[in-house]
C-alpha cells in the first residue's frame, strides 16, 4: 500500500527567511532613523544622520536575527488559547533577548564606559517603545504567514493505495472511519469493511494529513470529522464515539493531537 502524497508548499529556507527579515527591518531601520532626525531638529537639539542611521540599523539587525526563531516558535502552536499565552509572555522574553544580543554584538561601539548591566539598562530604557513595536511586527508577520499559507495551499491527497488480493484500488480519505494497528500493519476501517494495509500505523499517522485525522492511541488513528462525542473514563483518558458507532480508547499520550481540532 502507498499513499498519494500531496504537493505541499514548500515552507521557505532559512536563507530566505532571513534575506526577507532583513530587508524589512532594513526599511524599518531607515525610517526610525528620519523620525529620530526629524523629531531632534523639531525639539531645536539636531542630531547628525549618520551615527542615528547606524543606531537603527544596529537596533534592527537584532530583531532580524531574532525573526527566524521567533516564527519558528510561533509556527509550533497551532491551538489559538495558547497563541494569546505566547503572545502575552513572548513581549518581555523577546525584549530581553533583544537588549542581551545587542549589548553581547554592538558592547565595543556604543557601550565605552558602561558595564554590562549599564548599558543593558540604558539600550532598554532608549528602545522600550521600538521592542513593542518590532515585536507587534512580527506577531503581524506570523498571522499573514499562517493565512497566505492556508490560503495557498494545495488540496490534500486522495487517499490511499491499498492492495488487495492482487488488486491495487484507492480509498479515499473521506471515505475511511478510522484505522486501527494490526501487528505490524494496519487496517483502515470504512463503513462496515475493514481493509488490510502493508504499512504500520505509526507510517501511516506521518502520511496522512493531520487536518483530517488524529491518533489518539497507539492503536487507532480517527478521521476527525467522523467523531461523534468524546467522554471521560478518569485519569486522563477517555472514550471516543465514531459515528459508525465504533467505540474506541483516547490515552492520555495522544489527547492533545485530538483537543488541537476539538474542544475537550
Amino acid at each position: 500500500m502507498r499513499t498519494m502524497s500531496p504537493v505541499s508548499p514548500s515552507p521557505p529556507s532559512p536563507a530566505r527567511l532571513i534575506a526577507v527579515a532583513l530587508a524589512g527591518w532594513a526599511l524599518f531601520a531607515l525610517a526610525s532613523a528620519a523620525q529620530g532626525v526629524v523629531f531632534a531638529a523639531y525639539r531645536g537639539v539636531p542630531q547628525p544622520w549618520w551615527p542615528t542611521l547606524g543606531y537603527s540599523v544596529a537596533i534592527f539587525s537584532v530583531w532580524a536575527l531574532l525573526t527566524p526563531p521567533l516564527l519558528a516558535l510561533a509556527d509550533r502552536v497551532a491551538r489559538q488559547r495558547q497563541r494569546v499565552v505566547l503572545h502575552a509572555l513572548g513581549l518581555p522574553l523577546a525584549t530581553l533577548a533583544h537588549v542581551l544580543l545587542f549589548v553581547a554584538l554592538y558592547r565595543p561601539v556604543y557601550g565605552a564606559g558602561l558595564g554590562v548591566i549599564e548599558m543593558a539598562r540604558a539600550v532598554l530604557m532608549a528602545n522600550l517603545d521600538t521592542a513593542v513595536f518590532a515585536y507587534a511586527a512580527l506577531i503581524g508577520a506570523s498571522y499573514a504567514r499562517r493565512r497566505f499559507t492556508k490560503r495557498d495551499a494545495p488540496p490534500v491527497a486522495e487517499g490511499l493505495w491499498i492492495r488487495e488480493r492482487g488488486t491495487a484500488r484507492l480509498v479515499r480519505f473521506a471515505d475511511i472511519d478510522w484505522i486501527g494497528a494490526a501487528g505490524d500493519y494496519a487496517e483502515v476501517h470504512t463503513g462496515p469493511r475493514a481493509l488490510l494495509t502493508d504499512q504500520s500505523l505509526t507510517t501511516l499517522d506521518a502520511e496522512l494529513p493531520a487536518r483530517e485525522f488524529a491518533r489518539i492511541h497507539r492503536g487507532a488513528i480517527v478521521r476527525l470529522d467522523r467523531v461523534a462525542a468524546v467522554k471521560g473514563v478518569g485519569r486522563g483518558d477517555a472514550e471516543v464515539r465514531l459515528r459508525c458507532g465504533a467505540a474506541l480508547r483516547l490515552s492520555r499520550r495522544y489527547r492533545d493531537r485530538l483537543a488541537a481540532h476539538l474542544p475537550l
